[in-house]
């Protein structure tokens, strides 16, 4: 069957080969022949409508409409030159010998008409109307015409009947070939037919035999026999029967181990559950004692804060206590400053007292002066009764500051006496206060480091409730890992039991009995809360607890079911 259709293939693709290679040589043929003595006629067209035109242009005298329709013409004509020896050199490469004669017909008749247009297009440049439009020119350019139409109509009718004769031989061929086609695939089917029968006797049935002993064991049971026979579908039955009593034991063995991991994932799961409630409770305790230690910490660092705040207190009056001293010693300064000025008075004073004094004198010895020279001196008299006058009215002045300054020179000193005092009394609680500074300094020092060491401390503590609770923490995933453990035992139980193996009716799992009830131990009673303040770090961070697998924890959320015989180990637990 297969020899018959690869025939046909092979006949129906040479038809198509040969189709295809008559339609290309065809298309060869005649394609770049046509093309060219189509476009010789159309360029030959193009220069006789530039003649017209430009013979138009002659008779209406427009030189320059004549020179360009002239020059129009030439390329024309220069064009269908090229195109007449694009058709001879193809008809020389490609074409019969016969065609090759059309050609060679057509292109000297070309020739022919070429002459005729150059000689019209001299005449027309030159403006004679007569060499262009003459009797004899038109004669000329009609004999032209008619021996180039008639050497393309031969052409172009030979090569209408070549194509003709082309395309039946292709018509040929392909009825042809549909015939042995239609021949080869009759035979094809009646093959096939033949084939069908020998395969549906000889696969098909022992497969579908095959496939309905795997859908017994898919179903579980290993039990039935599979039909032998000695061709290839026999070998596979063969190798079914081997596997299916593979399967078979390997099901026993599985059903024996199966039996003994669930009773060790018993006895760890309940382990585990023993081992998660101590660890909640020692837990417990550290969170109380991480609460104390928290409590304690907030107590020191109380302390500490006002420690600070009394060695700033302390610092700001003794900054007080000194500008105080500054000032008071500016005091003394200024007190001594004005008790030097109050003594220069009193010496500029006694200036004036003693100028008083001798004025006064001068005054009298000018009255007496005056009273000896009778009355000529008078006048002189009076002026220096009224001198003597002002001299003793300045010295009783002079006086009266005088003692009005040495009571304040007095009262400066004894002022300037009591400003050193107080200065010196200033001095005294200054250096008190900076004892006091020092010794507040120093409490506030050690109240830093009681809270700095209560810190790491209670940072030690924290470290140790986070690790204890991360410990929970995985011994809760532990246990959670033990219970899936045995739930996945349970199920593996279940999956093995759906098998039925031969001989194998007594070797079903042994019985389990329940074990004995899972108590968890009694928490540590919770300690009053004090009224401290509440430490944040009390309660379980979840950053820092490990993320239980999705596993696990599905499996931990699946209720347990009654695993096998107990053993009574909680003395182990509680030692451990």
């Amino acid at each position: 069957m297969l020899l018959a259709l690869a025939v046909a293939a092979g006949e129906g693709l040479q038809s198509a080969i040969k189709g295809a290679t008559g339609t290309q040589a065809q298309y060869d043929f005649f394609h770049g022949r046509l093309l060219a003595i189509k476009q010789m006629q159309i360029h030959i067209v193009e220069n006789r409508l530039e003649f017209s035109t430009g013979y138009r242009e002659l008779l209406r005298g427009d030189q320059a409409g004549l020179q360009e329709a002239v020059g129009d013409a030439e390329k024309a004509l220069v064009n269908a030159d090229k195109q007449a020896q694009v058709l001879l050199a193809e008809a020389e490469a490609k074409a019969l010998p016969d065609e090759q004669e059309r050609a060679r017909a057509v292109v000297k008749a070309f020739q022919v008409y070429k002459d005729m247009a150059q000689r019209s297009a001299q005449a027309l440049r030159s403006g004679n109307e007569e060499a262009y439009y003459g009797t004899a020119m038109r004669a000329e350019r009609r004999t032209a015409l008619q021996g180039l139409e008639a050497a393309t109509r031969a052409y172009l009718e030979a090569s209408n009947q070549r194509s003709q004769s082309l395309i039946a031989q292709a018509q040929a061929s392909a009825s042809q070939a549909m015939l042995g086609n239609a021949v080869l695939l009759g035979l094809g089917l009646v093959l096939a037919v033949g084939c069908w029968l020998f395969i549906r006797s000889q696969v098909l049935r022992p497969l579908d035999e095959a496939n309905s002993v795997l859908e017994t064991v898919a179903r579980g049971d290993l039990t039935g026999r599979i039909p032998q026979a000695r061709h290839e579908i026999g070998r596979l039955m063969a190798s079914l029967q081997s596997m299916q009593d593979s399967l078979g034991d390997m099901v026993i063995e599985v059903r024996q181990g199966v039996g003994e991991i669930g009773v060790a994932a018993q006895e760890i799961a309940l382990g585990n559950t023993n081992l998660s409630g101590r660890t909640e409770q020692q837990a417990s305790a550290l969170q109380q004692t991480a609460a104390s230690m928290e409590q304690l910490s907030s107590t020191v660092r109380q302390n500490a804060d006002n420690a600070r705040q009394a060695n700033q207190l302390a610092a700001s009056s003794l900054e007080v206590a000194e500008r105080g001293g500054q000032a008071g010693t500016e005091a003394v300064a200024t007190i001594r400053a004005l008790a030097d000025g109050s003594r220069r008075m009193a010496e500029i004073v006694t200036v004036i007292d003693s100028i008083a004094f001798q004025t006064n004198i001068l005054a009298l010895n000018a009255a007496v002066e005056a009273a000896r020279a009778g009355e000529q001196g008078k006048g002189f008299a009076v002026v220096a009764s009224e001198v003597r006058a002002l001299a003793q009215r300045s010295a009783t002045a002079a006086k009266e500051i005088k003692s009005l300054i040495e009571d304040s020179v007095t009262k400066v000193d004894l002022g300037s006496k009591q400003a050193e005092q107080a200065g010196e009394l200033v001095q005294q609680i200054l250096a008190s206060v900076r004892r006091v500074t020092d010794i507040m300094g120093e409490i506030s020092a050690a109240s830093q480091e009681q809270a700095s060491g209560i810190a790491q401390v209670n940072q030690a503590v924290s470290q140790m409730d986070k690790n204890t609770q991360q410990n929970a923490a995985l011994v809760e995933e532990a246990a959670a890992a033990a219970g899936s453990q045995e739930a996945q035992t349970r199920r593996l139980q279940e999956a093995v039991a759906r098998f039925k193996v031969s001989g194998a009716a007594g070797m079903q799992s042994r019985p389990q009995s329940q074990p004995a009830p899972r108590t968890r131990p009694a928490a540590v009673p919770q300690q009053t809360a004090r009224p401290a303040t509440a430490r944040p770090a009390t309660a379980r961070p979840a950053a820092a607890m490990p993320k239980r697998p999705p596993a696990l924890a599905s499996a931990a959320a699946a209720p347990l079911s009654a695993p096998a015989a107990p053993r009574d180990d909680a003395g182990d637990w509680e030692s451990f």
